[in-house]
């Protein structure tokens, strides 16, 4: 009896301390450029027409409607498909 306690408190206090490590390491993943983002005007609204899904700087995220990156923001995951700066530059197609 002693030794299933004993296992059942090790599993426990695991997830005790595995869960808020799995919501930060979540948190962490995301990045954002604020200085560069700055420099280049970057706004969460599109332009016109002009959008960074449509850029091609652009880095698509996981689903089209996801937040993404930009070639010019190194490190920066949190672009809007739906935003805008000026490097802005139409991708051919």
């Amino acid at each position: 009896m002693q030794t299933s306690r004993r296992a059942w408190l090790k599993a426990a206090t695991g997830a005790a301390v595995a869960v808020p490590l799995v919501f930060v390491a979540k948190q962490s993943l995301a990045a954002k450029n604020d200085a560069l983002r700055n420099s280049l005007k970057y706004q969460d609204t599109p332009s016109g027409s002009k959008r960074c899904d449509n850029c091609l700087q652009w880095v698509p995220g996981k689903t089209p409607k996801d937040r993404g990156g930009c070639k010019i923001l190194p490190g920066d995951t949190e672009i809007s498909p739906s935003g805008y700066c000026v490097a802005w530059v139409e991708m051919k197609k």
